[in-house]
């Protein structure tokens, strides 16, 4: 008996599947000509090496920085339009634009990832 991996939704799963001494026997043939080919192997041992989580080294400065600029410039909206003072209205707009170019980067930041993962397997 051999395990299979079957994919269902986002759920991985394994199920047992009998093969028969005809299939066994195919099986370890494939299995013995694929184990001579050094150049597979050394393909299949490059894919199984240890690589880094690509997300484990992502910075979390920017998600940060546009948080309290957003905070920031809230605040500032409040104050200036309490006070009715023109300084704190331009202060406010600059605060706002990195606010905006932030969220911008960000949306691109997310769609990159999106567009790259693999279609599901049905």
């Amino acid at each position: 008996m051999t395990a299979s991996a079957c994919l269902v939704g986002e759920v991985l799963t394994v199920k047992e599947v009998r093969l028969s001494a005809r299939e066994r026997r195919v099986l370890a043939e494939m299995e013995r000509t694929l184990s001579r080919d050094r150049a597979l192997a050394r393909r299949f041992a490059a894919a199984r090496a240890v690589r880094p989580d690509p997300s484990a080294g992502r910075p979390r400065a920017l998600p940060v920085a546009v948080a309290a600029f957003a905070a920031v410039s809230l605040t500032l909206l409040a104050v200036a339009v309490a006070y009715g003072h023109p300084v704190l209205l331009w202060i406010f707009a600059a605060t706002w634009l990195l606010t905006l170019a932030g969220l911008i980067r960000l949306t691109l930041r997310w769609s990159r990832g999106w567009r790259s993962a693999p279609p599901p397997i049905r």
